[in-house]
């Protein structure tokens, strides 16, 4: 559920980011990112996750680069997101744009 104060919004992701549950999210995400020029995503509660979700993610940030929003994870990746992460190769040689993002690192 997407929180919006001023120029910036925080929206929590549920536990169901996949396939399933994507066309759900992805309206809610881009109300977070019509809404304020700061969009702080909580991935925190995500269990099961698949690549549409990465996709999904990887799509706002585009839209928030070319809209000249920032788009941000309140934590790093961790558990099934960053699995998911590792399986469709993200982490093998990891981008620094891609560390900072997912991973709250500098490579």
């Amino acid at each position: 559920m997407a929180d919006v104060s001023r120029n910036r919004s925080e929206t929590r992701l549920p536990e169901r980011a996949n396939i399933r549950t994507v066309k759900e999210l992805q309206p809610e995400l881009l109300a977070a990112l019509l809404g304020g020029d700061a969009v702080v995503l909580d991935i925190t509660a995500c269990r099961e996750v698949d690549f549409s979700f990465v996709q999904m993610i990887e799509a706002a940030r585009l839209y928030a680069r070319v809209a000249g929003k920032t788009l941000t994870l309140s934590a790093p990746a961790e558990g099934a997101v960053l699995d998911v992460l590792r399986r469709a190769g993200f982490l093998d040689q990891v981008s620094p744009e891609h560390a900072s993002f997912w991973l709250h690192r500098e490579v």
